[in-house]
């Protein structure tokens, strides 16, 4: 399942992100305030939903979101607590609300 996601997250977010310190470079995270205004100008997906969503379909708890752009895509960060003690960190596409992909580290 993890093999696959990521699979998913490299193919939309382009090459880059398989470069590891290169997709940092290019990822740049919101303020609350700056993510406010963003979701407003852009009519994006409502994050708390995208945290019951996810959370719901990773069986986890939701512990945090922020806005990021990655390149030119916005995406949601989740950072999920899994029942296990393990944090998790999903992606969503803003604007759509869809998953995009997820990093753990085990």
């Amino acid at each position: 399942m993890i093999f696959f996601i990521v699979t998913v997250v490299t193919a939309h977010l382009g090459s880059s992100v398989a470069a590891g310190a290169q997709t940092e470079q290019e990822r740049v995270c919101f303020s609350t305030a700056e993510t406010r205004d963003k979701i407003l100008t852009h009519g994006l997906f409502e994050p708390f939903r995208a945290m019951r969503s996810a959370a719901g379909r990773m069986q986890a708890e939701a512990i945090g979101v922020k806005l990021c752009r990655w390149s030119e895509e916005l995406v949601y960060e989740l950072s999920l607590l899994r029942h296990d003690g393990h944090v998790i960190h999903v992606f969503i596409d803003a604007k759509t609300g869809q998953p995009i992909g997820s990093k753990n580290p085990n």
